[in-house]
């Protein structure tokens, strides 16, 4: 008697769970997990969280296995210790296909794969102290067209590291380094073409060689410019703010014009490579107008 009663207080049960598991499952097509954008960097530092599409509030979910969909995710997660895990495809047909999968663990972007028209366009995964990212041209080569790192440790340079971009031709274009803040391009034949940071201006002509450099030493501003590769001529303000010019031949120091106040009057004083006045004329208009630029 007491085992017929069990028996159908168990049946009663999984038939209550069973029901309760539909209806629950019924609602799970108003979840939606929240990743971060894949164009930005904050898809490795997001935290992964579900809400109801509804109201965007946050619902938080029992540990467990949880598989539905919405209008833009197929969403195949579990629970552990209040921390998602699982996979999560996003999908996009505004106007081309693009299918976004996504690996999550301990609530946090692990990887993720994107596609556009079936083609690998993208993909990004991290460790315990960096994020890498891969991009690659609409073609069947999967021609790379960009790659690059940053840090995730807070402590270290959040946020920042190294960007490399590729021609089709899979040369080198452009080299952006967000710890050292300095920025390089290059020709499509591969040689440098401009370099610039906090304390450097570099431009260089097709061949490689290089045309004008701007730089800092000892509290002075230096603008270079080069012949063939060799230094040319030199422009900058020395300590007494008197405009200064230096000429050069295949790199080796000829001679110096100063641009200096005298007696109320401003005069060009012209030195030769020994040091020695050999000049004393009224200023060249075209000291003052060669520069640098300082906005550069």
């Amino acid at each position: 008697m007491k085992i017929t009663k069990m028996k159908k207080l168990l049946s009663l049960t999984t038939l209550l769970f069973t029901c309760f598991l539909a209806f629950a499952q019924k609602g799970q097509d108003t979840l939606k997990v929240n990743l971060g954008n894949t164009e930005t960097d904050k898809v490795f530092m997001q935290k992964v969280t579900v809400s109801d599409s509804r109201n965007d509030r946050k619902v938080l979910l029992n540990d467990g296995n949880y598989a539905f969909k919405n209008k833009e995710q197929t969403i195949d997660i579990s629970i552990k210790k209040g921390l998602i895990y699982g996979l999560v495809f996003v999908t996009n047909n505004h106007k081309k296909e693009k299918v976004t999968q996504y690996k999550i663990e301990n609530s946090m972007v692990n990887e993720f794969t994107i596609y556009i028209d079936s083609l690998l366009c993208q993909t990004g995964h991290r460790d315990d102290e960096r994020a890498y990212y891969k991009e690659y041209y609409p073609d069947e080569k999967q021609t790379l067209k960009s790659e690059g790192w940053m840090f995730l440790d807070k402590n270290k340079y959040y946020g920042r590291g190294i960007s490399k971009k590729y021609y089709e031709n899979g040369t080198l274009s452009y080299i952006s380094d967000r710890v050292t803040e300095t920025y390089t391009e290059f020709y499509p034949n591969g040689n440098k073409k401009k370099k610039q940071g906090q304390n450097i201006y570099e431009t260089y002509n097709e061949d490689g060689n290089l045309d004008n450099k701007q730089y800092t030493k000892n509290n002075i501003r230096y603008n270079d410019y080069y012949n063939k590769g060799k230094l040319n001529t030199r422009f900058y303000q020395d300590e007494e703010k008197n405009e200064v010019r230096e000429y050069y031949q295949n790199g080796v120091f000829q001679k110096k014009a100063v641009e200096k106040k005298l007696n109320g009057e401003i005069r060009t004083l012209s030195y030769d490579k020994a040091g020695k006045l050999i000049n004393n004329e009224p200023p060249y208009s075209g000291v003052s107008e060669v520069r640098e630029n300082k906005n550069k």
